[in-house]
């Protein structure tokens, strides 16, 4: 009897460990450089403990106005941002991997208006991304669309 229990345990141990694992691997599909699909913006995804981050680097700039690198956060509300670089500035925060091909429980920042947005992220197929930013209800927000860079 007690060697069944001890067979249980291991193969329940060696189960649940792969099943992280996958789980895992699943989880960092997002991981990456996108492109919006406006082809305005470069946004790279990556993972901080078990977190996924966003940070720009990349975006189009009009003709009229600074380079790229002299883009500065001045619609933030705190006054102490508004000298931050737009260039690697950090826009999505603390997506987790919820299952099923979506991140949530985030924050898009949009530094164009200086507001922060609650978000969800969808993974529509390998190389499509949903993002979606809503304030207060999902059902009151917007999708962007990025198409990952090969």
């Amino acid at each position: 009897m007690k060697l069944l229990k001890v067979g249980f345990y291991l193969f329940f141990l060696v189960y649940s460990q792969s099943s992280f694992a996958q789980n895992t691997q699943i989880a960092d599909r997002i991981v990456g450089t996108w492109f919006s699909e406006n082809k305005d913006l470069k946004v790279e995804i990556f993972k901080k403990n078990d977190k996924f981050y966003g940070k720009v680097v990349w975006f189009i700039c009009d003709p009229k106005t600074p380079n790229m690198e002299d883009f500065k956060d001045t619609e933030n509300p705190d006054p102490k941002l508004r000298s931050r670089p737009w260039l690697g500035m950090q826009v999505v925060d603390n997506l987790t991997f919820n299952g099923k091909d979506t991140w949530g429980n985030g924050t898009i920042y949009d530094p164009n208006s200086g507001r922060t947005y609650d978000s969800v992220v969808r993974l529509k197929d390998a190389n499509t991304l949903i993002v979606r930013g809503y304030w207060g209800f999902e059902i009151l927000g917007k999708n962007m669309v990025f198409y990952r860079v090969g």
